[in-house]
């Protein structure tokens, strides 16, 4: 199981924006690759700090192909204009208990 995901600390007064912006970044892939879900959390205690979490990857050269896109190199652009800071990571499941 491969999971992408990503931290944001959103701007002053931007939340909005960041909220309408990841939507469309999500809007934009899902017609092409139904198989991913995409979350959005929004941290209680700081509610400018923001994780999101796409999962359903089939493997990570489909991870790449996607992040080389120019529609989503421009809707990720889009986020980063609206953040302070965040980071991105691409997850490999480990151990899963349940």
């Amino acid at each position: 199981m491969i999971c992408t995901v990503a931290e944001w600390t959103v701007k002053e007064g931007r939340v909005d924006d960041f909220e309408r912006r990841w939507q469309e970044l999500a809007d934009g892939l899902i017609p092409e690759y139904p198989s991913l879900t995409f979350r959005l959390f929004r941290d209680h205690a700081n509610p400018r700090r923001f994780v999101g979490l796409t999962e359903g990857w089939r493997n990570l050269e489909q991870v790449e192909t996607v992040q080389s896109l120019p529609g989503y190199q421009n809707s990720v652009a889009a986020i980063w204009r609206v953040v302070d800071g965040g980071g991105t990571a691409t997850l490999e499941l480990a151990v899963e208990i349940s």
